[in-house]
């Protein structure tokens, strides 16, 4: 039975996603048994036309909410019609992918895998639960969640059935469906409760969080002791929050912005000190 990967972009980040995502997946990863579909929330004619001529499913979509919370809804109206062994759900407009990913397929086929987050300069419980979450549920999260890390919702790895339900259950969860980030604690929080294998930080290596070093080499990221970096995720909201410039896949791509992840990594250390961030 075949796999699947998973991402959902628009117009906006298309170009990315044509060009760097689907590109280094395409170079990087074995595809012979996977099904590529993205999820489309506003692509132009240009852009659907590029994705339909390399080969990959392209879902139209109604964006009727912010893209991290109703792709859930969307996956799941898919893998409602179409089933496989193991889903991933990866970012598309931030992540590049640099080798093969066959052993998050083969491995731990039973659980879900995800990378915990090592540096979290901002509580997300204070910013993305309030609000967005029934009132019944506030409490029961914000308690589920105390001391815990953050699950990067970037990257998500699962078997089909469980990943089916996971799906439903984030966009139940959700009382609003309009805002960047609260789905980041409600997949947190969901797959604290059912139980999932945590996967070294390389598989989902978000550079404003990772705690091992790396380094650029000829626009391509490596660890510190020299091993290629497999998925590189260059999180931030907004640009100016990424710690990446012209973050992408090819030559002439990737400048460090060393002022600001060392910034990011001191407000996170000096938070940890006082208690007031997630990952007490």
């Amino acid at each position: 039975m075949k796999n699947a990967i998973f991402t959902c972009s628009d117009s906006k980040f298309g170009d990315f996603t044509i060009n760097h995502w689907l590109k280094s997946l395409k170079d990087n990863v074995d595809l012979s048994n996977i099904d590529v579909i993205i999820l489309d929330y506003g692509f132009t004619k240009d852009q659907i036309s590029k994705l339909k001529e390399i080969g990959v499913i392209v879902v139209k979509c109604l964006r009727d909410g912010h893209v991290t919370s109703i792709r859930f809804r969307d996956i799941a109206k898919f893998l409602e019609k179409k089933q496989y062994d193991q889903v991933l759900l990866s970012d598309g407009g931030d992540i590049i992918f640099q080798d093969d990913l066959t052993n998050l397929f083969n491995d731990n086929k039973k659980e879900f895998r995800a990378v915990c987050e090592d540096y979290c300069a901002v509580d997300l419980r204070d910013l993305f639960i309030k609000g967005y979450f029934k009132k019944e549920d506030v409490e029961e999260i914000k308690r589920s969640l105390k001391g815990k890390r953050v699950i990067n919702a970037g990257i998500l790895v699962g078997p089909y059935d469980k990943f089916l339900k996971l799906c439903k259950d984030c966009y139940d969860l959700l009382a609003r469906k309009d805002s960047f980030g609260p789905d980041q604690v409600a997949i947190t929080y969901l797959l604290y409760k059912i139980s999932f294998k945590e996967l070294d930080e390389k598989y989902n290596y978000v550079i404003l969080c990772a705690k091992n070093k790396f380094f650029i080499k000829d626009s391509t990221f490596y660890l510190e002791n020299g091993e290629k970096i497999p998925i590189v995720h260059n999180a931030g909201r907004f640009s100016a929050f990424r710690g990446i410039r012209n973050f992408g896949y090819g030559k002439d791509c990737n400048l460090t912005k060393k002022h600001y992840l060392n910034g990011v990594k001191l407000t996170y250390n000096v938070k940890k000190k006082m208690g007031i961030t997630w990952n007490k």
